[in-house]
């Protein structure tokens, strides 16, 4: 849309009228480009009405306190979908939050995308994940989002286990921060760890800042895209588990989730595989997924959980597993 539209509906919401002329004086366009404008507000719903004679143009009903909210009907659905999601969110307190954007969102909206916008939210129930996210304080997250445009040093507590209690279960880092991403109904903070000299990705849930404030900066570009560090990067810093294997079968034909591990082609026939969890037995449930015979290299206790684990589902074929 249009930024002369956007800025046409602000100057429409006064208490007086104006002359098309006087518009297009003042947001510096042709009377042609006004009509069209116009026009575009009356398609969107905006009861702009226009007096014969030196009337000019006006809002009708409700005009004089609606702000300029310009959206088109893809944009407002789009919007609405997004806090009513908000609803069932990962941020901590965006609950309320969204509730209480939706309703305004509602009031603001002309009378056909009002009725749109309520419908969705009427009709669309978010469901809960089936594995429950860890939640994000929202001021965390700004303030880290804060650091990265301003360049400053985050220094940090972070849990050694998601479960972490005590202080002495926490390590301390200091990272220039890069960018915060979201993945998989987590976020993450994707930074250059000082001490340990390279890139390391940190769950913002297990992250507490500590103060001051560390030093400026400057910037440096990771290798590769976001994505592929994220894949590389997180398998060092929210397993509690890793494992070194090799996978009997060519890589193009492994369903290796990026969350689940990393794949290095060896040959046609295999290929080397790094893969973690929150327990030996998850890792183990990971190889039987993937469908293909393997080889453990590392740690020697996850052949014992891969035993375990066989004996077991060889009890549950028998007759009668008493």
């Amino acid at each position: 849309m249009p930024d002369t539209a956007t800025r046409l509906l602000s100057l429409l919401q006064g208490d007086r009228d104006w002359t098309g002329g006087e518009l297009a004086e003042r947001l510096g366009v042709s009377g042609r480009t006004v009509r069209t404008d116009v026009d575009r507000l009356r398609e969107l719903g905006y009861d702009v009405r226009a007096t014969p004679g030196v009337g000019g143009y006006r809002l009708g009903h409700g005009g004089t306190s609606l702000p300029p909210l310009l959206l088109d009907r893809d944009e407002a659905v789009a919007v609405a979908v997004g806090l009513r999601t908000g609803v069932n969110c990962i941020i901590g307190g965006m609950e309320e939050t969204s509730v209480r954007a939706l309703a305004k969102l509602e009031r603001v909206l002309p009378a056909r995308l009002r009725q749109q916008v309520r419908l969705l939210n009427r009709y669309t129930v978010p469901l809960p994940s089936a594995q429950p996210a860890p939640v994000v304080d929202p001021a965390v997250l700004t303030e880290l989002a804060g650091r990265c445009d301003r360049r400053e040093r985050v220094r940090f507590w972070y849990d050694a286990a998601p479960a972490a209690e005590a202080e002495g279960d926490r390590a301390a880092h200091e990272v220039e921060p890069h960018r915060l991403l979201s993945r998989g109904h987590r976020w993450y903070l994707l930074g250059f760890d000082v001490a340990a000299d390279r890139w390391a990705a940190f769950e913002v849930h297990r992250l507490h800042p500590r103060v001051p404030a560390g030093p400026r900066f400057e910037p440096r570009d990771p290798p590769g895209d976001v994505e592929g560090q994220l894949a590389e990067l997180l398998p060092r810093t929210t397993w509690r588990h890793e494992a070194s294997v090799t996978l009997h079968a060519p890589a193009a034909d492994v369903a290796l989730l990026s969350a689940e591990g990393v794949l290095e082609p060896m040959d046609d026939r295999r290929c080397r595989a790094r893969i973690g969890g929150e327990t030996l037995t998850a890792i183990a449930l990971t190889l039987a997924r993937l469908g293909v015979d393997f080889t453990v290299h590392d740690p020697p206790e996850l052949v014992e959980a891969v035993r375990r684990l066989g004996e077991r589902f060889g009890r549950a074929t028998q007759a009668d597993p008493r």
